[in-house]
């Protein structure tokens, strides 16, 4: 992530002036005495599980030279049924191995008054496989009716910047959350996805931020949408030290860009002759143009180095370290291109960018913490690459870090010093008729009428591309071949391939959106029934399995799909002799919608027959990343026009 690695030096900043050979303590988390069981009514008692009380407190002390940042959560868990037990009967507390834990304290409240509480003993370290340290202990004698309490602090790396996710899949009653600082340092906390208002005082020499919320509705985690980012969230950041840089806002985007261009943008002199001698040996220099000069160099860093994000030491992302040992964190890889770069005279543009799964880049609100995904701008193509994906290529980025804001630092020169300043606004994505998931068929009865040949090209464009793409480069063949597999059964039902060949699978096809194409031939009978005289041909299925949505609850949040795409399939059905099909309107189905006159999804089908070939032509395209929710119904409606394609089923007589 970027903020592991530029906000290190940023912790360090002088605006954050210590107050020297003070220490002040942090508050003390208690709990009741005497628990008694809270009584839920209403629609709380319907729930599985409710969360009475949720209360977070971040807090900066003055110890000596250093602020210290304290970490505080609070919760009281109301269980209704065994779901809710299920749920709660083991807790994981998000507490970072580096961190110091200052208290952790848990317990079981009975219907009848027992308390059962948590043995320190039976805390558990958990490491996920995607690096993610927790704390667990499992809750012992849970039942119907009782209440889970635990709290815990703990100290952890000081960031003038953070999140707090408050809503989630189980509804909340009350919870509320405090930032303590001292009186020089003033911070800001803006709600998002809620109307919320934050309460600055100022009490003993301290600010104290709180937001109080209330009746928080359980979310629901709907297709089609992107969770995270439409949660109840907090964000805050640090804004002014008024001992240090009274009035001057600190932490703003102009510095964040700054700071950025400084780390990306000068070299050593050394530095700068091994750049050189690297263009030099490939002879990029003397390419056509720019876009070749980008491919080229992309392709030559992407396949020769490794990077790897966990490497954030100073000495691994030297540029002579990477350069030697062919390896490199973020900062020594994005140092390497843009020297590269800077060697080739290639104009380009630094941009970060967040990831619109989770959160955004607010131009009201600088958090930096919102900024984890470095990206290369070239100004006269208009395009991106993204050095830290290996699997993807110009011009192709990861797409949730699309179709919403980026910070692009912007280089400005006055004289002979150059730096950067910040300008927020959208990355933009490659136009959605370059991404698609096209499938072109042929399908034939075999002598006995009793199986199908099936010959189709699943083709895949842009952003739909790279993951295919990644697997055919990436994966060993035994994984390879399960790929190749469940494409085929996706098509015919079946596993059962006479032959299969993959086209454009290279990386470098995709940069000028040369389709990977995988053509696959079976035998399925599993696609024919026989009723009678009759023969069923479940055309339908040879579209591949599509996603039905049932909304038996309203819809909560806005449809969000991950990049603008294509759908066209085309399939050419033999007719085998003496027979014809008496159900041919069944293919026929319109399904669109038009946003103020243009056409922004839809699922249309229709056929032809020219002799004794029937054409089924298939057009589904979704021309947008996000719905609202007013249109989510229509949505909806062509969504579940591709799954009631799927229940087509052919219908051949004998002609009389």
């Amino acid at each position: 992530m970027m903020k592991k690695h530029i906000l290190l030096a940023v912790l360090a900043l002088s605006a954050v002036k210590y107050a020297q050979g003070q220490t002040t303590g942090i508050e003390t988390e208690k709990w009741a005495d005497k628990p008694v069981i809270h009584q839920l009514s209403g629609a709380y008692a319907k729930e599985s599980a409710v969360i009475v009380s949720d209360s977070r407190r971040t807090e900066y002390v003055d110890d000596k030279k250093e602020v210290l940042e304290y970490y505080t959560l609070h919760k009281l868990i109301h269980i209704n049924d065994d779901r809710g037990i299920e749920e709660f009967n083991k807790i994981y507390l998000g507490i970072g191995e580096s961190s110091d834990v200052i208290a952790v304290k848990a317990r079981t409240i009975l219907p009848g008054g027992k308390i059962i509480e948590l043995d320190k003993n039976n805390i558990k370290d958990l490491k996920e496989d995607n690096g993610n340290i927790y704390k667990i202990f499992a809750m012992d004698g849970l039942e119907k009716g009782c209440e889970v309490e635990y709290f815990y602090t703990f100290k952890k790396s000081t960031s003038y910047f953070g999140r707090e996710l408050i809503q989630g899949s189980v509804p909340i009653m009350a919870s509320s959350f405090k930032l303590i600082a001292p009186e020089r340092l003033r911070f800001e906390v803006k709600p998002f996805n809620s109307t919320v208002t934050s309460i600055d005082t100022l009490l003993n020499s301290k600010h104290i931020i709180t937001c109080n919320f209330k009746d928080i509705a359980g979310a629901e985690n709907e297709k089609y949408a992107f969770y995270d980012a439409n949660l109840i969230r907090l964000e805050f950041k640090l804004s002014y030290n008024d001992e240090a840089r009274r009035g001057e806002r600190l932490f703003t985007w102009n510095e964040l860009a700054k700071r950025v261009f400084n780390i990306y943008s000068f070299y050593t002199d050394k530095e700068y002759k091994q750049a050189s001698e690297i263009v030099a040996q490939n002879g990029w220099d003397k390419l056509a143009d720019e876009t070749q000069k980008i491919i080229a160099v992309e392709s030559y860093v992407k396949k020769r180095y490794t990077y790897k994000e966990e490497m954030d030491s100073e000495d691994a992302n030297k540029l002579e370290s990477v350069i030697r040992n062919k390896i490199g964190g973020l900062i020594g890889t994005m140092r390497l291109y843009s020297a590269i770069f800077q060697n080739l005279g290639i104009n380009r543009q630094i941009v970060l960018a967040g990831d619109r799964n989770k959160f955004i880049i607010d131009r009201s609100f600088e958090n930096w913490n919102n900024c984890d995904n470095p990206l290369f701008y070239f100004p006269a193509e208009k395009k991106f690459i993204a050095p830290s994906r290996p699997d993807y290529r110009f011009p192709w980025i990861y797409p949730s870090w699309g179709e919403a804001n980026g910070l692009f630092c912007k280089i400005t020169t006055l004289g002979t010093v150059s730096s950067a300043l910040a300008e927020i606004k959208p990355i933009v994505l490659e136009d959605y008729t370059k991404s698609t998931n096209n499938l072109e068929s042929k399908i034939e009865l075999n002598a006995g009428l009793d199986s199908l040949t099936i010959d189709s090209k699943q083709i895949y464009g842009g952003y739909a591309a790279v993951d295919y793409r990644d697997v055919f480069n990436f994966a060993n063949d035994e994984q390879r071949k399960d790929v190749i597999k469940q494409l085929a059964k996706s098509v015919s039902s079946t596993d059962h391939i006479l032959s299969s060949e993959i086209k454009n699978q290279d990386f470098e096809n995709g940069t000028t959106n040369q389709p990977l194409i995988i053509q696959i031939k079976t035998k399925s009978g599993e696609l024919l029934e026989r009723a009678g005289n009759k023969l069923l041909v479940k055309i339908g299925l040879a579209i591949g399995p599509q996603v039905e949505m049932y909304q038996e609850k309203p819809r909560q949040q806005t449809v969000g799909i991950e990049y603008g795409h294509i759908e066209e399939r085309k399939i050419d059905f033999t007719i085998p002799d003496g027979y014809a099909i008496s159900n041919l309107n069944d293919l026929k189905m319109n399904q669109v919608f038009l946003d103020n006159g243009e056409l922004t999804m839809g699922f249309v089908s229709g056929y032809e027959i020219k002799g004794n070939v029937l054409s089924i032509h298939i057009m589904e395209e979704y021309r947008k990343t996000f719905y609202p929710l007013n249109q989510f119904e229509q949505f909806r409606k062509i969504i579940n026009a591709s799954s009631d394609f799927n229940k087509v089923v052919l219908v051949l007589e004998k002609k009389s």
